[in-house]
């Protein structure tokens, strides 16, 4: 996976005339009233709801173009795993019927997704009852354990060399970023992490989510969980996945973990079915290739001074962020012989 190569953003907000396309390129129909609301962003891509009156859509606008062959295995696994009970928002494709739609250079260009929209709230990671609904969820997701599609993406077992991130804190601090003297700090912490990071054999994957945060779950009425933005998802080893999915949902910012909501979350991914165990530290090397690629990642674009201001406001952004995140080496240990001991 690359990210970081954007193309110019999709100028949606022109009003009707974007809901309009939206509705053409998609076969809705653009009734009175019928609007478009911007309501999230990522790092891939831009979240609108499409209201056209009783109806709702959610449509994602891409940063760069995604080819159909994945996104088309994308949406044959969530059809799948929703008409086994996840709860998610199906794709749906466009009129002549590709999922990826292309908008016009008019309106600026770009790429578009249609997905059901589903009502929810964020998830509140102080509700105890959490922990076991995201084991649980989890679990059922690992126990289809769908055959791997395609080729497994170097992106979630290789890291960048050692002598990357100094070379990027150099950049950085010359660029006078304000990220540069926290980078340069934990220059050697990123090269510790880096050595936890292992491939996995091909018998060993599934089909998961492979990007199972809080910010892509929402909660419904009836407390069930929504799992979102399912453009991730592909081959990945489901110990690796669950070990990620503790240091998200229950480390927090300081870097202290919540052993009970751990132990809630683990006895109900076992109960779940969930086939996936925490062997030893390198358990966590998904999540750290994910944290250190993305890391990559987005240094690239804000260090790039052709990047649009908005894409490189963001990526410092996430680039605080995520070095505030990174898991010390004492915390994966203590981590791996908690799981260890709750799923053996």
């Amino acid at each position: 996976m690359v990210i970081g190569t954007w193309l110019p953003l999709c100028v949606i907000c022109h009003g009707s005339k974007a809901v309009e396309h939206v509705c053409a390129a998609f076969g809705l129909p653009a009734g009175p009233g019928a609007s478009i609301t911007a309501m999230s962003r990522g790092a891939m891509g831009r979240i609108w709801r499409l209201d056209l009156g009783a109806e709702r859509y959610a449509v994602k606008e891409l940063f760069r173009e995604s080819d159909e062959e994945p996104v088309r295995r994308e949406a044959a696994v969530t059809a799948r795993l929703e008409a086994a009970g996840i709860r998610l928002p199906g794709s749906l494709p466009g009129r002549d019927g590709r999922l990826v739609v292309p908008l016009p250079e008019r309106l600026g260009g770009g790429w578009l997704r249609l997905y059901r929209w589903i009502d929810g709230v964020p998830a509140d990671l102080a509700d105890p009852e959490l922990a076991v609904r995201v084991g649980d969820l989890l679990g059922r997701l690992h126990a289809h354990g769908l055959p791997p599609q395609g080729e497994a993406d170097p992106w979630y077992d290789t890291v960048p060399g050692p002598a990357t991130w100094d070379q990027i804190a150099d950049a950085a601090l010359a660029q006078g970023a304000g990220w540069g003297p926290a980078l340069a700090g934990r220059a050697g912490q990123l090269r510790d992490l880096a050595d936890l990071v292992t491939p996995v054999a091909r018998n060993r994957l599934i089909t998961c989510h492979r990007d199972l945060h809080p910010d892509n779950v929402l909660v419904e009425d009836s407390g069930e969980l929504v799992l979102l933005d399912w453009d991730d998802v592909g081959p990945a080893c489901p110990g690796r996945e669950l070990a990620g999915l503790l240091v998200d949902w229950h480390v927090g910012d300081d870097g202290h973990p919540d052993d009970a909501a751990i132990e809630r979350t683990l006895a109900a991914y076992r109960a779940a079915g969930g086939p996936g165990r925490l062997h030893d530290e390198q358990s966590f090397g998904m999540h750290i290739a994910c944290r250190l690629n993305f890391l990559h990642a987005q240094a690239s674009v804000a260090l790039d001074p052709g990047a649009a201001p908005e894409h490189r406001q963001y990526a410092s952004s996430e680039i605080s962020g995520t070095l505030t995140r990174l898991p010390a080496l004492s915390l994966i240990g203590h981590l791996t012989r908690l799981a260890s001991t709750a799923l053996s």
